[in-house]
């Protein structure tokens, strides 16, 4: 199992190099109209990137914050997805990063549970706005 986080650790850090605050490139290219955007880094053998896939994504996509921020999820093992102005390099998946105006405003890290992930999102859009 270590073997395994390591290696993922290590993978991710290739795929995702590694941003210094303000330093990345902005691709305006890949924002969506929207000034706020839910970022969501994911991995294709991630269990629970899966689990959130199921459990919180339907759940996002009809609430109130899907309007607000829609979605978009970056396959961390795709090279060419760091084009975007992170705080710093994403060591988890899955991880939702906010992003205002093609900025991060702060990310949730790992798998949260539904309700606990609802209660983060609004907390961190009442920071963005």
């Amino acid at each position: 199992m270590r073997t395994y986080a390591l290696a993922l650790a290590a993978s991710l850090a290739l795929a995702i190099g590694f941003h210094a605050p303000g330093r990345a490139a902005v691709d305006t290219a890949t924002l969506k109209s929207a000034a706020m955007e839910l970022v969501v880094y994911e991995h294709p053998d991630c269990t629970h990137c899966q689990v959130f896939r199921a459990r919180v994504v339907p759940r996002y996509q009809r609430s109130e914050f899907a309007a607000d921020a829609p979605l978009r999820f970056v396959n961390i093992a795709v090279s060419g997805n760091q084009n975007i102005a992170l705080n710093g390099p994403i060591t988890m998946v899955p991880t939702s990063v906010l992003m205002k105006d093609g900025r991060e405003v702060d990310r949730i890290a790992g798998y949260w549970a539904p309700d606990n992930f609802f209660k983060i999102v609004e907390s961190l859009m009442g920071r963005a706005e």
